[in-house]
């Protein structure tokens, strides 16, 4: 790897050492400079040009290719903040940036989740699932809880709740429903009685990886013969809210998101006043306008 890599991990880690952002960034960066074969200071922007191409060629989806790109402008920025003679931005966001249009969280149809829920019987991932179905967490906020962000008997008035650290080492609280909160109580009678303070363990007794959580539900998916991702059962946490007209404000604190636009993109998937307007409109429209049966004259 090259020491400028080694240089930027460190710093990212240094500087949010709860978050996975060094892995990600790193992760896109080495195979960048694979595919140039040259070092930092002799990129250009018709390199970068060239890498746009390379990926779109490959089949590799407009996320991944801005993820790559924005992992590159972020090493160079950071180039230019430790060293006076850094070489010159190659990533031009207008230039290199590919348009992606807004697209719709994929969430789990209801009778799926009932699916894929009946053959999960294991209490770890029965509660682990659970808690992003019912309480809406991220993947790594799972493998991240620890014993100490639990609150399951609180004082009268309350409910039970999680402090969960999210992106950017935010935290905030997450209330836990009845379902959810028997899962975690059942699990926390079978999890072995170790030192290590986090909730969900491996079978060797560490806290579980977010690439073991993946790999169980995946199984589970092929089991119940349901495709489902650990995100689109916080999808389908965030579209049950709306559903039963939870306001966005409300739902985007439980989230974690930072922007409300983020969560007002559920209302697009579940949005009952439009679903109102358009059966009143096509009723109006029919009645005035039938149609002849399909074959006659």
């Amino acid at each position: 790897m090259l020491s400028e890599l080694v240089t930027f991990r460190n710093w990212l880690r240094r500087r949010s050492p709860h978050a996975s952002t060094h892995r990600h960034y790193i992760y896109d960066l080495v195979r960048f400079f694979d595919w140039c074969d040259k070092p930092p200071n002799a990129v250009s922007v018709r390199d970068v040009d060239a890498f746009v191409l390379h990926c779109q060629a490959q089949g590799h989806a407009v996320a991944t290719v801005n993820r790559r790109l924005a992992a590159l402008r972020a090493f160079y920025a950071f180039l230019d903040l430790v060293s006076d003679s850094a070489p010159d931005q190659p990533v031009i966001p207008r230039r290199h940036f590919i348009y992606q249009g807004r697209c719709l969280p994929r969430d789990l149809q209801d009778q799926d989740i009932a699916r894929l829920f009946s053959v999960i019987g294991d209490p770890r991932d029965r509660a682990m699932f659970l808690l992003m179905l019912r309480c809406g967490l991220r993947v790594g906020e799972v493998h991240a809880l620890s014993l100490p962000d639990l609150f399951l008997v609180p004082r009268p008035g309350f409910l039970p709740r999680l402090w969960v650290t999210s992106k950017g080492a935010h935290q905030r609280v997450v209330y836990l429903s009845p379902q959810s909160l028997a899962a975690l109580q059942l699990w926390l009678s079978h999890r072995p009685d170790i030192a290590d303070p986090a909730v969900f363990l491996s079978r060797r007794g560490r806290r579980i990886s977010v690439r073991t959580i993946q790999a169980r539900l995946a199984a589970y998916s092929h089991l119940s013969d349901v495709s489902a991702s650990c995100h689109q059962l916080r999808h389908t946490f965030a579209r049950h809210m709306v559903e039963a007209g939870m306001p966005v404000t409300s739902i985007q604190r439980l989230l974690g998101h930072a922007r409300i636009r983020t969560t007002q993109v559920y209302l697009h998937i579940s949005d009952g006043q439009l679903q109102a307007d358009y059966q009143e409109a096509m009723e109006t429209v029919s009645h005035r306008l039938a149609l002849p049966a399909r074959g006659a004259a």
